[in-house]
């Protein structure tokens, strides 16, 4: 039994996906932090993204930590998860039952990540500013964000195949492939030379995390534009509908006049 077709004129559509397009502000966000950067210039590929949110200033033996604007980049990271998870309530619904749960609860997982990344700034690498409690939630944060984020997308991506959704439910799954070969390199870097690919430890970390971002904005423009495309269809078949009406009605009111 292939499930019923969801309402794309339905307004959640597109509130949930404004909110998937504002999940940018995490990149705009990491621009405008790294430029902050005085005392040491901020390294994309040697230091870790998790390093803009890090309040103290440290030398470290691979990288220095001093990042100005550290307040901006964690209200980042929560506000990132507060809007996926708004974005998931928004557009659960979407994909069929057998996915929908699964999708739901790693979209809330990879959610509540990013609002621990940013509620106890550190690094996933080591124990910044003394306290290895926040450095341990920190890094528990970090792997549900990008873990958990990285399943949710291949769960939704089968999800959207299911719905018979092929453009972005491929999408979904390549860019799944890409984050994953970065998780992989990330987790396998502290015992592996060459883990990193040569990109580096924050190349690396980026290669795992910018998938995520760049599949919530696509799936939210994508949601859109549907939305948008499917009001467009509806008045027009409306229209169509109103003239065919009133040309019926013409018809009849013709035919009644010829009799009389």
């Amino acid at each position: 039994m292939t499930a019923s077709a969801p309402d794309l004129t339905d307004r959640r559509l597109a509130r949930g996906g404004v909110a998937l397009v504002a999940t940018a502000q995490y990149l705009i966000a990491e621009q405008v932090v790294s430029a902050a950067w005085t005392s040491a210039p901020y390294s994309f590929g040697d230091n870790y993204i998790s390093d803009l949110g890090v309040p103290e200033c440290l030398v470290l033996e691979d990288r220095v930590v001093c990042s100005p604007q550290w307040l901006l980049m964690d209200a980042a990271f929560v506000l990132q998860g507060l809007i996926v998870l708004v974005a998931v309530w928004q557009l659960a619904w979407l994909l069929p039952r057998a996915w929908r749960w699964a999708a739901t609860a790693l979209g809330v997982v990879h959610g509540v990540g990013m609002l621990l990344v940013g509620t106890f700034p550190g690094s996933i690498a080591e124990d910044l500013g003394g306290d290895a409690t926040r450095a341990a939630i920190h890094g528990v944060g970090a792997m549900l964000a990008i873990g958990g984020g990285l399943v949710w997308m291949l769960v939704a991506g089968l999800g959207m195949l299911a719905r018979r959704w092929r453009g972005v439910g491929i999408l979904s799954l390549v860019l799944v492939a890409i984050g994953a070969v970065g998780m992989v390199g990330l987790v396998l870097l502290p015992s592996t030379p060459g883990a990193d690919l040569g990109l580096g430890v924050g190349g690396i970390e980026r290669l795992a995390v910018y998938p995520i971002i760049a599949w919530l904005i696509l799936m939210g423009l994508s949601a859109v534009l549907v939305h948008r495309g499917a009001l467009r269809q509806e008045q027009w078949e409306r229209l169509r509908a109103e003239d065919e009406a009133a040309a019926s009605r013409a018809g009849v009111d013709g035919s009644s006049t010829s009799t009389d």
